[in-house]
């Protein structure tokens, strides 16, 4: 057994088999993936990784599972390993290659891990777990364990949210996580901290210029689903620094030297897919690189979802509290999609834009 220190949870107990997983390479490749890609740029300290957050989420499932034995021994694995298919810098390059989820599935089939975990299980049975409400639910520790964590490391003060009470007052109920009545307030704070996160932390402006950026030297790269797959942070970079394409090394420098490209416009009213394709293809033809268009998917607050058991009635978060229900129909100002461009073509670019729209 080996203790890990945490500043979110304090010590994070794991034991024999627990060390085992964390022990192979690719669960040691998450000491290399930050956690909230580039937001860096703007909170400099915001630089902690998958790997403490997979820990993390890792002691609240066994805390979850502690109140309600009934929940499989695997979830609290699974748990453990939820993230190790992810991607360098996290979630950005999602729109170039299939979800983080599909990877980990990937990895625990064909990886050095399959054989850690088959000493204890079955690794097509512990794939099955990656979905259970614990692990990949509207409350679950996975979301408990980022949204205090990375209010932690940005410094933003919108994560209080009282874990130890939500913990204690989540039910395991024909196969879901109930909030009992008592957990209601910190399940309604877990919400109310991811609304006040997107704007200031998630959607901050200079990480998605920097994502975006990102994004365009893969893809002007070429590098392949095979590749990247199994590359951390450090291992694209020197790749992307060294590329022979000079547009790319271009790109990367901007990144490295945080010469971010600027915004041109911003809007929160919906495009259709054909539109966006139109608009950004137009741009690139005329402005190759040097133009990018950045269109998010909308946040989804699977929170408000979640059930809540008040006077032995199953009633959902959001029609029991009206701050909730508040929140989720303020979900559409926050999001942004964006056209940037570097600082020398940004008015040319504005210019052809505004013929486009």
């Amino acid at each position: 057994m080996k203790l890990v220190h945490d500043p979110i949870h304090g010590y994070i107990e794991l034991n024999e088999f627990a060390i085992k997983l964390v022990d192979t390479p690719e669960f040691q490749r998450l000491r290399r993936i930050t956690q909230l890609g580039f937001a860096f740029l703007a909170y400099p300290s915001a630089r902690h990784t998958r790997f403490e957050h997979s820990l993390g989420t890792f002691h609240l499932a066994r805390e979850i599972r502690r109140y309600n034995p009934e929940i499989e021994e695997e979830a609290v694995y699974a748990a453990l390993l939820h993230d190790i298919g992810h991607y360098p810098f996290s979630h950005t390059l999602e729109g170039l290659f299939p979800r983080h989820e599909e990877n980990t599935v990937w990895l625990i089939k064909h990886g050095e891990i399959r054989e850690a975990i088959e000493e204890n299980y079955s690794a097509s049975k512990l794939i099955k777990f990656l979905k259970h409400p614990v692990v990949s639910g509207d409350i679950d520790s996975d979301r408990m364990d980022y949204l205090v964590r990375d209010a932690y490391y940005t410094g933003a003060a919108y994560g209080v949210v009282d874990l130890e009470r939500l913990v204690r007052n989540l039910i395991f109920r024909e196969g879901m996580l109930v909030v009992g009545e008592k957990g209601i307030m910190a399940a309604q704070n877990l919400l109310l901290a991811r609304a006040m996160m997107y704007p200031t932390v998630y959607f901050h402006h200079t990480a998605k210029i920097a994502e975006a950026m990102l994004r365009k030297a893969v893809e002007l790269e070429g590098i392949s689903l095979e590749d990247i797959r199994l590359m951390d942070e450090v291992d694209l970079i020197s790749r992307l620094r060294n590329s022979e394409r000079p547009e790319v090394r271009e790109l990367v420098r901007a990144i490295d030297n945080r010469k971010l490209y600027k915004r041109v416009f911003c809007s929160n009213s919906e495009l259709s897919p054909e539109t966006v394709e139109h608009i950004r293809r137009a741009l690139e033809e005329e402005f190759a690189h040097l133009a990018l268009v950045d269109y998010p998917p909308k946040p989804k607050y699977e929170e408000r979802n979640a059930f809540v058991l008040v006077g032995g009635e199953l009633n959902r978060l959001s029609e029991v509290s009206p701050l909730v229900k508040s929140l989720v129909e303020l979900k559409n100002v926050y999001w942004r999609w964006c056209v940037y461009a570097r600082k020398d073509v940004k008015e040319n670019v504005e210019r052809a834009l505004k013929k486009l729209l």
